[in-house]
């Protein structure tokens, strides 16, 4: 799925509008009644509602869902907030409808002084916030601030229509009046504010409605952005086209379907390379080597019998020394576990110079201490071409330097991508996906039970596998993302507790 900045979203509602086509009222009643449907699906029995409205076209929103809210049986007031704006012509439409057609209770707000009589409401009342929705592009203040204050007070659940009010669509809203939404519940396609860890907190959980906008509008819009919402193998798209590996037939044996080498471990971390280890071969790598210290030989052949083990012969506790003949992978993943021994610098240091020459068909993975020492010694100039990087939060903090804000963030994920020519993967509860050409793809699978040790040593060897059966970095990469975050619903809808352990998402 596409994601939209604001001015696009206002084309795709002038295009689906030219060309359905359909008048501007009747998209907005076709918006509400899918908007209606989504909370009747929420809240069943019909219960105390206020609905709070701008005077724009999400106030008219608001005032279409009221009036079907009432024909539904809901107990519903709505309160305007006027704060002399002119009326935009499909809010006056729908209050003229509102107003003609039910008897639910109207107050208009113009002054501070009244707000405390009309927006209480106890606390079993669903308060819907209909004030600005995505059009905004103002800070605010005055009585719209202290209307959001008010909002923010009400302690029963609060929904959002589109957008919380006060927050900006596609960019950093530098301002402390926003409304914070139980539910916000947008139209047709996600938005960047909904998938950003500075907005989560307003956002609260958040759910995409259908609204029929026309398909060739979305389908011309132009954009870096995408939300990864199904399998990229079982379903692809022109933004991951996939082409089956020719691997992959009846007559397919170990030696065709790849070679996966994982380099990591050192003493105390071992664990982390066998979660790697399994997580490849329990995703297709016809053969999975494992590079590890000596100390972690008996611990790889034992926890990992079908991986074949390679040991440092020179140290006992980390690596230092470069496996032999690394032409023979098609896949090499490096940092689980790895240290950053003075020794093991060197060795990384070997790799990268070595990948910088190697023919192409292998596909290098840099993960965990791997990406700590390439920031620490400022390496990531020696990056290969079409390399994949699946940094958590710090580690790309660490490789890129820190930022102001996410929105700060995420543009300089897309700027590295392009600047080094290699796929970033920047883990999160929306993992995003930088590729080279500048798209970056977010994650819709996973949920906050993964966050626990070992659950990205568990993506690394997911990438690898993917890499040595012959899918293109982007493939591997997309892919491993999504399953990994799906392997996390499953593996969390099975457990009988509330939390996950990393070999949990390998089952």
């Amino acid at each position: 799925m596409k994601i939209l900045n604001a001015e696009q979203i206002r084309a795709l509602d002038a295009y689906t509008i030219a060309h359905d086509p359909i008048a501007p009222d009747d998209l907005m009643e076709r918006a509400s009644v899918a908007w209606t449907h989504w909370l009747q699906g929420l809240y069943a029995a019909p219960r105390c509602v206020l609905v709070i409205c701008g005077t724009g076209n999400n106030g008219g929103d608001g005032l279409c869902v009221a009036r079907l809210l009432y024909q539904h049986r809901y107990d519903v007031r709505v309160v305007v907030i006027d704060n002399g704006n002119t009326p935009t012509p499909d809010f006056e439409r729908n209050r003229q409808r509102l107003t003609r057609y039910s008897q639910i209770p109207f107050a208009i707000v113009r002054q501070a002084e009244q707000l405390a009589q009309t927006l209480d409401a106890p606390p079993h009342t669903l308060l819907i916030d209909a004030l600005f929705g995505s059009g905004l592009n103002r800070p605010l203040s005055g009585l719209y601030a202290q209307v959001v204050m008010r909002i923010n007070q009400h302690t029963g659940p609060i929904l959002a229509i589109d957008l919380p009010s006060g927050l900006y669509t596609d960019r950093n809203t530098d301002s402390p009046y926003i409304v914070r939404a139980t539910h916000t519940a947008t139209f047709e396609l996600p938005k960047l504010a909904l998938l950003l860890p500075d907005t989560y907190s307003y956002v609260g959980q958040w759910h995409c409605i259908p609204i029929q906008l026309h398909p060739q509008a979305i389908e011309q819009a132009d954009t870096p952005y995408y939300y990864l919402d199904r399998d990229p193998l079982l379903y692809p798209d022109e933004t991951t086209p996939i082409n089956i590996s020719p691997l992959d037939n009846k007559f397919a044996h170990k030696g065709t379907r790849g070679h996966a080498l994982i380099i990591g471990g050192s003493k105390g971390k071992i664990g982390a390379a066998v979660l790697a280890t399994r997580a490849a071969m329990q995703h297709g790598a016809g053969l999975t080597t494992a590079c590890v210290p000596q100390c972690g030989y008996s611990v790889l052949q034992t926890a990992a019998p079908e991986a074949m083990t390679l040991s440092d012969a020179r140290d006992k506790d980390y690596l230092s020394q470069l496996p032999r003949d690394l032409s023979v992978y098609r896949a090499v993943a490096i940092g689980v576990g790895l240290g950053q021994h003075p020794d093991t610098a060197l060795m990384l240091y070997d790799i990268l110079r070595y990948a910088q020459t190697a023919a192409q068909a292998t596909t290098w993975i840099f993960d965990a201490d791997a990406l700590n020492l390439i920031a620490a010694h400022h390496w990531q100039n020696l990056l290969p071409l079409n390399s994949i990087l699946t940094p958590h939060p710090k580690e790309f903090e660490r490789l890129a330097g820190t930022t102001k804000n996410h929105f700060e963030r995420l543009e300089k994920l897309r700027y590295l991508a392009q600047e080094w020519q290699c796929y970033i993967a920047l883990k999160g509860a929306h993992t995003a996906v930088a590729c080279p050409n500048g798209t970056v793809f977010f994650n819709s699978t996973g949920n906050p039970a993964m966050a626990t040790g070992g659950s990205g040593d568990v993506l690394t060897g997911m990438v690898a596998a993917y890499c040595a059966q012959g899918y293109t970095p982007k493939q591997a990469l997309l892919t491993a993302v999504y399953r990994h975050g799906q392997a996390g619903d499953k593996a969390l809808k099975a457990s009988e507790n509330s939390y996950l352990l990393a070999s949990d998402l390998i089952r």
